[in-house]
């Protein structure tokens, strides 16, 4: 789903996160390989090697995110640049080594055979709190606040990019969201930010420092497969 740019609606009929200002991944793990593509369709598994480890925490399952870069204790849009445009595996390795990213994992949409598209925003991310990422150390799902001006606030306090606000009940749609996502950029907002609120708990999104894996070898993704019975009953 792509978030459309907006004003920030404000009711209980919303779901508010930040915008990471990273490229847009989707995560495929089928049978236990790894492949990540952008919102084009581009593969660019080799050239996050950090993120390998996502196969070790969900064996099938495919999780909607962004690849995040830090600079300066901010996400960072051109220290992402080096990493998309470098072909060569060994220097993605070695790129991944000395600056490496986090995989902000905000949607899940398949799991263990399992299509959880049509289900409402709010079961999706039920089920991906209850996700084990502890072993994959470069992942980490994006928090979700319930007060989208608050955290607008907190936003613009630390020059973050903006929010994502999401319309609470409505299933995951592949392309444009309708309007179901929204962009809020925070130059743009009607009116001042409230100072009250600028304690915002918007924490960095770098976990501690993990040396990189080598990745899978990648497999074209699947939006949905033949449904089975999952592995983890209590995931759903």
């Amino acid at each position: 789903m792509l978030p459309v740019p907006g004003d920030l609606p404000v009711d209980d009929g919303w779901s508010y996160e930040v915008d990471w200002a990273g490229v847009r991944l989707l995560a495929d793990v089928d049978q236990g390989e790894l492949t990540l593509r952008t919102a084009e369709g581009e593969d660019v598994t080799a050239r996050f090697p950090e993120f390998a480890g996502l196969v070790d925490a969900v064996a099938d399952g495919l999780l909607d995110g962004e690849a995040v870069m830090i600079d300066g204790g901010s996400p960072s849009g051109d220290a992402l640049g080096e990493r998309l445009h470098t072909e060569d595996a060994g220097r993605a390795r070695a790129l991944a080594r000395e600056r490496p990213a986090v995989f902000m994992v905000y949607d899940v949409v398949r799991l263990y055979g399992v299509p959880l598209d049509p289900r409402p925003l709010e079961e999706r991310r039920a089920v991906l709190s209850r996700l084990d990422l502890s072993r994959a150390t470069r992942i980490q799902i994006s928090p979700a606040y319930d007060d989208g001006p608050a955290l607008l606030s907190g936003v613009v306090a630390q020059r973050l990019s903006g929010v994502i606000a999401k319309r609470r009940g409505t299933p995951y749609r592949s392309g444009d969201s309708g309007g179901d996502w929204v962009r809020v950029d925070p130059t743009l907002a009607a009116g001042p930010p409230r100072p009250t609120l600028t304690r915002t708990p918007v924490q960095s999104p770098v976990p501690a420092q993990a040396a990189p894996q080598t990745p899978a070898p990648s497999r074209r993704p699947r939006h949905a497969r033949r449904e089975r019975a999952p592995q983890h009953d209590t995931l759903f």
